[in-house]
């Protein structure tokens, strides 16, 4: 006959080692959900300006950091169908800065226009990228 072994105990551990579960709603982590815990999300949340009061001026900040984005370059409202993921609007994509331009030549031994491509290591747009067979690894 074979002795069964014990079976599996969890070791002992003393109050102090024990690890409390907080409710995610305990935002002090003191054990109660209440009024301070609630108080001091909206602080953290609301409170833009840091001057411990959340006054109309806070809120309407708030409101509009979550709400519109705005191009990083001209400031303007991004539209929610923007096709881009550059942050920057349609005519600041469209006409990009010197350092984002393309350092390919066209034609006429000018510099190309387009704007460079996130793909190219030599700072090509993805015309040139594919004229000079750049390799894209």
């Amino acid at each position: 006959m074979r002795d069964n072994p014990p079976p599996y105990r969890q070791p002992y551990l003393q109050p102090s080692q024990t690890q409390q579960n907080y409710s995610p709603f305990d935002y002090n982590q003191d054990g109660k959900v209440n009024f301070q815990d609630l108080k001091s999300v909206v602080k953290t949340t609301f409170d833009v300006n840091n001057d411990g009061a959340i006054n109309l001026d806070d809120l309407t900040s708030a409101v509009l950091r979550r709400g519109n984005k705005s191009c990083s370059r001209c400031n303007k409202v991004l539209k929610k169908k923007s096709k881009y993921a550059t942050g920057v609007c349609v005519e600041c994509y469209r006409n990009p800065t010197d350092e984002e331009r393309c350092t390919g030549e066209i034609a006429d031994g000018s510099r190309c226009k387009r704007r460079m491509s996130d793909e190219s290591s030599r700072g090509y747009c993805g015309i040139h990228m594919n004229k000079y067979k750049e390799n894209t690894q």
